[in-house]
């Protein structure tokens, strides 16, 4: 099975420029460790998310079915920087029904600690077949750590009706898993799949 590639947007995490957080070094771990392509941009404004994550469906993208959203956030919205912000309804729309076969990962705080309803709504407007993320705020490292695993768990399975309930599993798996150590009994994640 060949790897499905990583599209990975990431906003900044610190005020303070001199503080360089982000989770590049993993895509580039990935890549160099398991042959998983990525493309990453970082994104500071709502203009440049915009632009990017326009990119995202089109067809040269196709062997990158995987979005990494890495941005801070709060239930229902990621947070671009300061206070601007976008929730799960204006990201649906720009992506429009444009992501049949592929998974949005929300690497953010918060941001599926909203009703279900909301989170189909966002599978049906843009035709991708899960979502997944935090519903409570994580330590950045923890989560960090967390999304390298699931990463790789989700080059296993094909990305298709048939591999959604087998990917479904595996990320609660791999949640209760690293969820029985103490250090990481606060990451609350979720998957949302159009077979929910």
């Amino acid at each position: 099975m060949a790897a499905k590639g990583v599209f990975c947007l990431e906003g900044l995490w610190q005020a303070d420029l001199r503080k360089a957080s982000t989770v590049q070094p993993i895509l580039a771990f990935l890549k160099q460790n398991a042959g998983i392509p990525y493309i990453y941009r970082d994104c500071a404004t709502q203009e440049e998310f915009k632009f990017y994550l326009s990119k995202f469906p089109q067809v040269q993208y196709r062997d990158y079915p995987i979005l990494y959203l890495a941005f801070h956030g709060e239930p229902g919205r990621i947070l671009i920087s300061g206070k601007t912000s976008l929730d799960l309804e204006d990201i649906g729309a720009l992506l429009g029904n444009q992501c049949k076969g592929r998974l949005v990962i929300i690497g953010s705080c918060s941001v599926l600690d909203i009703n279900k309803r909301i989170l189909k709504s966002f599978l049906k407007a843009t035709g991708a077949f899960a979502v997944c993320g935090y519903r409570n705020d994580v330590d950045w490292m923890r989560s960090t750590a967390f999304e390298l695993l699931l990463l790789t768990e989700l080059q296993e399975n094909t990305f298709d009706g048939r591999g959604v309930r087998s990917i479904v599993a595996k990320c609660d798996s791999l949640r209760r898993r690293f969820a029985d150590s103490d250090r990481h009994k606060d990451i609350s994640f979720r998957i949302v799949s159009i077979a929910d």
